[in-house]
């Protein structure tokens, strides 16, 4: 083998290796310089934001009774069905008035009695047959057994339980046969016409409701404005609390008493930093935006605030005016390149 032809193989081998050599080098500048992704950007802005604070309540019937027997008896019949409308004067339960009947029977005889006594005595009086004191104990006992009709009377009366005024019958709390007692619970009666939303408020937050004031009231499925009818004039020394009563109509169907429901009070506005909730990334358990600086996407840690109609508030990590990334940015990192869509 001859030196030319040694010097020409050397040569070859070089060549190849300054090949391979230029091919890996445009591949490492390939691979740390991928294209710049195109993304759409939005400033970080302030905006007014007048809170409300969701303050829970309980719907009640501002007119309610517990009807409740005021004499002894069985029952005898029950007019009442729970979810029923009845009118005034409607008689609901009716006890067996058998003994007390025949007691005011007994207590109207003994009157007339008594009237005829009285009615003789008179007569005799005059022609001093009969001293004065006869006379006056006989009107006495007419006085008395006239007084003692009226209370049968009353009692009698006590054996049919009517509806004090019309409205909706809740529960009932007796059957037929069951012996009552005075003082024992037979019927529960409202009026749906009446129906309230009881809040307890605050008293950081009483000061600025007013009777009369309208707040949105939120109850299932049901939104209404309800203005303050009552306002507790003192405040509950445990909860540190205003009981404020809010009218509900009385002709939406959908609202019972016991009901749970939500007043939204206004609270003092305040600015707020806001991004669209878009633009909002994880890391882990942390929150973070995109930023885009001259060109170049930065991962900026943020602490959030709440959603306020598409956006949402930022409580610290940005400053107004920063450009955040709301769309385009997926697989971004720190540091990279970007391309910022023409609005």
């Amino acid at each position: 083998m001859n030196l030319n032809h040694l010097g020409n193989l050397a040569m070859g081998r070089v060549e190849h290796r300054v090949g391979l050599l230029l091919v890996l080098v445009a591949a490492i500048a390939l691979g740390a310089e991928p294209a710049a992704p195109t993304v759409t950007v939005a400033p970080a802005s302030v905006v007014d934001h007048a809170p409300v604070e969701l303050l829970p309540g309980t719907v009640r019937a501002d007119r309610s009774v517990v009807l409740m027997a005021r004499v002894s008896g069985v029952v005898n019949k029950i007019n009442a069905v729970p979810g029923t409308q009845v009118a005034a004067g409607t008689v609901l339960v009716e006890l067996d008035a058998q003994e007390l009947s025949a007691r005011r029977d007994q207590a109207v005889a003994v009157a007339a009695q008594a009237a005829a006594d009285l009615a003789r005595a008179q007569q005799l009086v005059a022609t001093q047959v009969v001293t004065r004191a006869d006379f006056d104990a006989a009107r006495a006992r007419s006085t008395a057994a006239a007084a003692a009709v009226v209370e049968a009377d009353i009692l009698v009366g006590y054996t049919k339980i009517t509806a004090p005024f019309a409205g909706m019958v809740i529960r009932r709390h007796a059957e037929t046969g069951d012996l009552l007692s005075p003082g024992r619970p037979v019927i529960a009666l409202e009026d749906p016409a009446t129906l309230r939303l009881e809040v307890s408020v605050p008293e950081s937050l009483a000061g600025g409701i007013a009777l009369g004031a309208t707040f949105k009231v939120r109850i299932g499925e049901v939104a209404v404005d309800a203005p303050v009818v009552e306002i507790t004039p003192a405040a509950d020394p445990v909860s540190r609390s205003v009981l404020i009563k809010a009218a509900l109509p009385g002709d939406e169907p959908r609202l019972r008493s016991g009901q749970f429901g939500r007043l939204a009070l206004p609270v003092a506005g305040r600015p707020l930093l806001v991004v669209p909730t878009a633009a909002l990334v994880q890391r882990g358990q942390l929150d973070a935006v995109f930023v885009v600086a001259e060109g170049i996407a930065h991962l900026r840690l943020v602490r959030l605030g709440g959603p306020l109609e598409g956006n949402t508030a930022i409580r610290a990590g940005l400053v107004p005016g920063d450009r955040v990334v709301v769309s385009g940015g997926g697989g971004l990192v720190d540091g990279q390149a970007v391309n910022v869509a023409a609005p």
